[in-house]
């Protein structure tokens, strides 16, 4: 009986142990759509120990109270809010070194907290630190009560229990990811969501990836995937559609473009992805009024490549490139030019190559002797859609494509406006200085 009643007390000391370990994530609220673990001891160079001395202002974290033996975790609220979330060991440490910083310490719901010069809030109270922003002088008193209720949340409230939390533990890396679709922004979303049925939302979607930071490139290699059975089994079987991209356009994306996809692929079966595409039947929705692009999309058999030179504009902006099977669609051209909506126009400018101006879109597109498509916003756009560019994207990118299923390369010093400024304030802080966000699927 004594060794039963030894055996029951030591079960029960290890599960208040690890409760104890893991309760600091109840801070962490349930409803986050996204959600970055980073282990602190496997880090090394950007990352964790980069984003809290960013965040605080500090080069040393030996003495600030926040235990970096467990994992950080960097998150989004439902409400769009950035938080970073950490096991607290010492507040009085963390307490003091605010205050030498010659910040107020303010109490709310016996939680404390500090506005950092960056614009940034922490609060923090015996097991958890968070931090949160950014966030404007005029709604900080909103944020730290926003900030309290994490930060006093049980259990039954928290990350720990939710689906999310469960898979990015279960991803053996430094550093892992999962987040929903519709929690990056609208211009990154279709190629993660090619694949899904027409009536999944964007929250139904998810990335779950490794990630890594070298050279100022962020390399992220994930899997789209679903809680949902029926959306999880349509995305998985969308990913035997991609084969091993040759490399015949990765030299074409310039690194002055701002987001390249690139894949290879049978026409005929990647249409089916492409119609159920919200954000790609957007993105052609100007042009295929008047061009049949379906047809032109079951052509390919092979590479093909989706360039965005810029983002921001009105216009029209976009060159894509494919090896072709056929060109039979060459044939419907003068029914196109004929049965063109109000408006707009159909000409030619060279042997089997057109343009279409409509409503603030011009298409210039064509087919090489070698089947091979090109096309873009202007002609020399086109042309340039199967050419080499001047000043490529580096080497070592490149390398990194051939070979892979989908690719999607993001160039952050070509993103201009509010909504580049919005994700280069959000990664800044915990990669540092990032170029190029490179994303592989597994």
């Amino acid at each position: 009986m004594k060794k039963i009643a030894y055996l029951v007390v030591t079960i029960l000391a290890a599960m208040f142990s690890s409760c104890s370990d893991s309760d600091y994530l109840d801070a962490i609220p349930s409803e986050s759509t996204l959600l970055i673990s980073m282990n602190t001891a496997k880090l090394s160079g950007a990352g964790s120990q980069t984003l809290l001395k960013t965040l605080l202002h500090i080069s040393n974290l030996d003495h600030t109270g926040i235990d970096l033996s467990a994992n950080l975790f960097f998150f989004e609220d439902a409400q769009g809010n950035l938080g970073l979330c950490a096991k607290m060991e010492d507040p009085d440490k963390l307490g003091g070194l605010l205050k030498k910083a010659g910040l107020d310490i303010v109490i709310k719901r016996d939680c404390q907290f500090a506005a950092l010069p960056n614009q940034w809030i922490i609060g923090y109270t015996d097991k958890a630190a968070l931090l949160m922003g950014p966030v404007l002088a005029e709604a900080r008193e909103e944020m730290m009560g926003q900030m309290a209720k994490y930060l006093k949340a049980d259990e039954e409230n928290g990350i720990r229990h939710t689906p999310i939390y469960n898979k990015v533990d279960s991803i053996n890396a430094p550093m892992a990811m999962v987040c929903e679709a519709r929690a990056l922004p609208e211009q990154f979303v279709a190629p993660f969501t090619l694949g899904a049925p027409k009536d999944a939302d964007p929250s139904q979607v998810l990335i779950a990836a490794t990630l890594e930071v070298k050279d100022g490139c962020l390399w992220m290699s994930g899997e789209t995937f679903s809680f949902n059975k029926r959306i999880n089994e349509a995305l998985q079987k969308a990913t035997k559609t991609y084969r091993p991209i040759e490399g015949k356009y990765i030299g074409t994306m310039s690194d002055k473009d701002a987001v390249g996809m690139f894949l290879n692929v049978d026409g005929r079966q990647f249409i089916e992805l492409m119609r159920r595409n919200r954000g790609l039947k957007t993105m052609l929705s100007g042009i295929n009024s008047a061009i049949d692009m379906d047809n032109i999309i079951k052509s390919i058999d092979g590479d093909m490549t989706i360039i965005t030179p810029s983002l921001g504009s009105d216009s029209f902006q976009l060159m894509m490139a494919a090896q072709l099977k056929h060109a039979d669609w060459l044939a419907d051209v003068d029914y196109w030019k004929q049965s063109v909506p109000q408006g707009g126009f159909i000409g030619d400018w060279g042997r089997d190559c057109y343009y279409y101006h409509g409503d603030k879109t011009n298409y210039y597109f064509g087919v090489t002797d070698d089947r091979q498509y090109m096309s873009g916003g202007s002609k020399e756009a086109a042309l340039q859609s199967i050419r080499t560019a001047a000043t490529p994207m580096a080497q070592t990118l490149q390398n990194k494509i051939k070979g892979q299923k989908l690719v999607m390369v993001i160039n952050l010093a070509a993103m201009q406006g509010s909504k580049a400024q919005a994700v280069t304030s959000l990664l800044k802080p915990m990669f540092g200085q990032l170029n190029t966000i490179v994303y592989t699927l597994k």
